[in-house]
């Protein structure tokens, strides 16, 4: 897409909604939440279910992709609410292989990434907290000729780039999205937003 008709995008959706691109200078904390088309019966169970379970293709989600394989997909003209006053765009995840796919996941959290471009080389811009409590980790499921539906963040900082998704399905397959254009904050290279346990239900440290 034209960044300048990107831009376009955006600047009409804060002006209808009221909603701006982070301006953060940390690491976001991965907020890629998926349910499951089937229970994962070798998991220790007591993990966070999320209620973003997969959706049947429709004519036009699919019309999105042309491939016959996984693929994970940016739509960043498609404006979103990410959160209040924060505005967003959707991404999209979709199987149209013949089989049920099978994904790593944390409480329902994907190892689904923001990269972004920068001298060079594609470096990391959010990350993945890590649970101390086996009960976080477990599989999801996405059957053949379904997708999930996402929102994230739009970004937005000093540094003007191209960036991309990552996601970790397995150590023999990482499957990248298309690219994009924004920008963000030198700090978002380095330092993680990180957390504070609300309590000792709460498993995650970062």
């Amino acid at each position: 897409m034209n960044k300048s008709i990107f831009i376009l995008f955006f600047l009409i959706a804060q002006l209808s909604f009221g909603q701006e691109c982070m301006n953060v200078k940390f690491k976001i904390r991965g907020y890629f939440y998926a349910g499951s088309s089937q229970i994962d019966s070798t998991a220790l169970g007591g993990f966070y279910v999320d209620k973003n379970v997969p959706k049947k293709l429709n004519a036009e989600i699919g019309k999105y992709s042309n491939s016959k394989d996984m693929e994970l997909l940016v739509k960043p003209e498609m404006a979103a609410e990410y959160m209040e006053g924060i505005a967003g765009f959707k991404v999209f995840l979709i199987n149209k292989t013949d089989s049920i796919m099978e994904l790593p996941a944390q409480d329902s959290r994907l190892y689904l990434i923001r990269q972004v471009f920068y001298k060079n080389e594609w470096r990391d811009v959010e990350y993945l907290p890590s649970s101390w409590c086996g009960n976080s980790y477990h599989n999801v499921y996405i059957d053949p000729n379904d997708y999930w539906e996402f929102t994230a963040p739009c970004l937005k900082g000093k540094i003007e780039a191209k960036f991309r998704f990552q996601l970790y399905v397995n150590e023999n397959l990482t499957i990248y999205s298309n690219e994009f254009e924004g920008s963000f904050n030198k700090r978002q290279l380095r330092k993680e937003q990180g957390h504070k346990p609300m309590g000792f239900m709460d498993p995650y440290n970062n």
